[in-house]
């Protein structure tokens, strides 16, 4: 599907993420199913899949589905082709409160995400801070990323040269709300922006952070094409001179 900021309304799909649970909402070109609740429910197969449009997920890239499976008390979408995984818990309520796993090696193994987490590292950033759009050239990274507090739009734009969706862009929602996970695979460029007054996320990154070998693409690339929910963004001086796509350096087969 092709986003374009004059057909999304962020504030209606915002709002709408806040309250939803297992409900529907559109814009227009757009449906975003919310499921936070999916692996309780009994007549679901196996395994299925569905289009990107109907689990909340917006991307310019074409011919991409996502296959569901439910492992345990978690459900993982697996975006096809990508890689791109998103995680939604199950959540276990009772009087005095909720509880739900974030995190379960052979669980989440199971359900797409072989990666080995080396490293977690927390954020804090307020409305309209746009981080991004970082990856490292050699000892790529993996990520594993959810808000903890408030609400980000969480972007991934795949550099793998080699990759059916080389250039393009794949984002969601995360929020304390949703509690949604979204795996973002080496070979990655990442990046969100804080739609809330400020948010908090925490990541697992499968490779430990190398200053040297970190690259910036540049946030607002035309060629790339994010329909960021911010038009003046906040940015670090490192973001705001990244490069456009056409001269960053991208992975080639042996980057892993």
């Amino acid at each position: 599907m092709n986003a374009t900021t004059s057909n999304l309304d962020w504030n209606d799909i915002f709002s709408n993420n806040r309250n939803l649970r297992g409900g529907v909402h559109s814009t227009p070109g757009y449906t975003a199913v919310h499921s936070p609740q999916l692996s309780i429910r009994e007549d679901l197969p196996e395994r299925f899949v569905v289009p990107l449009d109907q689990i909340g997920v917006w991307s310019n890239a074409i011919d991409v589905d996502s296959q569901i499976q439910v492992v345990g008390n978690t459900s993982f979408a697996s975006l096809q082709p990508g890689g791109i995984v998103l995680v939604e818990p199950r959540i276990f309520q009772d009087h005095r409160g909720v509880f739900w796993e974030t995190y379960h090696e052979e669980k989440f193994k199971a359900g797409g995400i072989h990666e080995t987490f080396v490293q977690d590292n927390q954020s804090l950033s307020f409305k309209n801070v746009l981080r991004g759009l970082h990856y490292q050239i050699q000892q790529a990274q993996g990520k594993l990323v959810r808000a903890i507090c408030g609400e980000i739009f969480d972007v991934a734009v795949d550099l793998r040269r080699d990759s059916a969706t080389f250039g393009k862009w794949f984002g969601t929602l995360l929020s304390a709300t949703n509690r949604r996970m979204m795996y973002v695979p080496p070979g990655f460029a990442h990046g969100f922006c804080t739609y809330s007054a400020e948010a908090e996320i925490v990541y697992k990154c499968s490779n430990l952070y190398s200053p040297e070998h970190e690259r910036t693409l540049l946030w607002n690339d035309p060629d790339v094409a994010i329909p960021w929910p911010v038009a003046l963004p906040i940015l670090h001086e490192k973001d705001r001179h990244g490069l456009v796509l056409k001269v960053s350096e991208c992975y080639d087969r042996s980057f892993i």
